[in-house]
């Protein structure tokens, strides 16, 4: 396994942890009552980070290779409001036999928002499966950058 954090030390809140960006409009339908963003929007966040980088692992979905998320962990650090628009970070933590951890960050201006971990597990034609070498080898690279 693979992992670029083997003691803890990164601090998920620092933009630049992170390679891989991708931004997101803040929408009115992301808020509650109370005026502030949902922390279902945030998961949505996320989700667009996560799904970008996923797409660009060199996975072939002719081959009916792809990724599914397997857990989702996210700390909440400061509320945010409508309008506006959000940078979502991510990273490769750890490369398993056959799953990866991403980090990722919402980021508001200079103010990191949330910061989450996803593992995503490797599947070929709908089973989990090791993660072929070809995308293995891009994975560690990232992890180690």
């Amino acid at each position: 396994m693979t992992r670029s954090d083997p003691d803890g030390s990164i601090d998920p809140t620092d933009p630049d942890r992170y390679r891989h960006w991708v931004e997101d409009t803040v929408r009115y339908s992301d808020t509650d009552a109370s005026g502030h963003v949902n922390n279902v929007a945030y998961a949505a966040y996320i989700e667009s980070g996560r799904v970008t980088f996923a797409r660009n692992s060199g996975i072939d979905r002719t081959a009916g290779e792809g990724w599914i998320l397997g857990r989702l962990s996210i700390d909440y650090r400061a509320e945010a409001f409508f309008p506006g628009r959000v940078r979502v970070g991510s990273r490769v933590l750890r490369v398993g036999g056959k799953s990866m951890t991403l980090a990722s960050a919402v980021f508001m201006d200079d103010r990191c928002l949330a910061t989450a971990e996803s593992v995503l597990v490797f599947r070929r034609s709908g089973a989990s499966c090791p993660i072929p070498d070809r995308i293995r080898t891009y994975l560690e690279s990232q992890a180690s950058a």
